[in-house]
């Protein structure tokens, strides 16, 4: 009777060696990928979400020229941007989350999702020379949406509650990156001519 012989210790050893080395060319590498993926992922959904935002504040006219000191218009659209700053009442955890609103005073919270982007991966920061994002303002969100001849309008707490307002009249950039063990990086630039005009780089 023909015996089949089976591995042994020294042949198994080779083979467990030769799978550690491929793993560890493989997994920095699906890792690395998965979060390229995210960021390019998040940078396409941002930007089609700021088109949105302003095609919904062009057809409507509904644009924002509320000031604290001579009253306005207060619009019905915004995109509201939580940086990793709020805690999740339930969990306590915080991620990236972008949300385009519909702001209601007459509705109860009066400020309804449209739609939401979320990540645990990626996070948002302002580009060189950019300053849209407010990053030290606390755990508070920050809110963009535009003016009548398409400037983009940031302010940070809430859409009747707001600090740290301010106009862009210029180009602005975002930069979408993960939260951390890579360079990759998508860039958000906002236009404000034309109005509503946004390029993801």
């Amino acid at each position: 009777m023909k015996r089949f012989k089976g591995f042994t210790l020294q042949e198994i050893a080779i083979v467990l060696a030769i799978l550690a080395i491929l793993l560890a060319i493989a997994v920095p590498n699906y890792i690395a990928m998965k979060k390229r993926a995210d960021v390019n992922s998040v940078a396409t959904q941002f930007a089609a979400m700021i088109r949105e935002l302003y095609e919904k504040i062009d057809s409507e006219m509904e644009y924002d020229t509320s000031t604290s000191s001579t009253g306005g218009h207060i619009s019905k659209y915004y995109i509201r941007i939580d940086n990793y700053y709020i805690p999740d009442p339930v969990t306590g955890e915080t991620s990236l989350k972008i949300q385009l609103i519909k702001f209601d005073a007459s509705s109860t919270p009066n400020e309804i999702v449209l739609k939401e982007i979320k990540s645990k991966i990626v996070k948002l920061q302002n580009a060189a020379s950019s300053s849209i994002l407010m990053n030290s303002a606390g755990a508070v969100a920050t809110y963009i949406t535009f003016k009548p001849n398409g400037e983009i309008l940031r302010f940070t707490g809430s859409v009747l509650a707001r600090g740290n307002t301010y106009v862009f009249s210029a180009q602005n950039k975002i930069e979408v990156v993960p939260l951390s063990g890579s360079n990759y990086k998508k860039v958000i630039i906002l236009n404000s001519v034309p109005p509503g005009s946004v390029e993801v780089q």
